[in-house]
């Protein structure tokens, strides 16, 4: 989340936490690799087209990661 302290960032996924046990879908674009395992249970992945879709453990691969962001990015 850009532009928001901890604080708020926090604020905001116990927000999208309590709107998931309540049975609502939440779509959110996020860009900061490193805590998608932690937020997130289903990732898409877009670079032009889709390029890998699924329950986090299973999609967020470095393979993914690589054929949308490029070689050498970091996670």
């Amino acid at each position: 989340f850009k532009g928001v302290d901890k604080t708020t960032e926090h604020a905001i996924i116990s927000l999208l936490q309590e709107m998931k046990a309540r049975g609502k879908t939440v779509i959110v674009v996020h860009h900061d690799l490193n805590t998608v395992p932690q937020y997130f249970d289903w990732v898409t992945m877009v670079n032009k087209q889709t390029v890998a879709y699924g329950p986090v453990a299973d999609t967020f691969t470095e393979e993914a990661i690589e054929r949308t962001y490029g070689k050498g990015r970091i996670v």
